[in-house]
């Protein structure tokens, strides 16, 4: 029996070529349109949005809800600032 390639080892997925790119083991092309859509449906259909609050967000990530908290209170203070001027 003849030895495969390591390569051919990893990967015995069929791929789609396209005219532009070759997409492994594509089953139908999603617009991002439609991975939002699904993400949507996903998040509604679940109780992601109670478990998953910016509360919590800001506990297990300080730094990033910093920077955060920091750029909405610059763009308050932009929109302050065009409303007197």
């Amino acid at each position: 029996m003849a030895e495969r390639s390591p390569e051919s080892q990893l990967d015995n997925t069929e791929t789609i070529e396209t005219d532009k790119v070759t997409v492994p083991n594509a089953q139908k092309k999603e617009t991002l349109e439609d991975l939002l859509s699904t993400l949507s449906q996903q998040i509604n259909s679940t109780n992601w949005l109670q478990q998953n609050t910016p509360e919590k967000f800001a506990e297990e990530n300080p730094e990033i809800a910093g920077v955060f908290k920091s750029i909405r209170e610059s763009s308050k203070a932009d929109e302050k600032a065009n409303d007197q001027g």
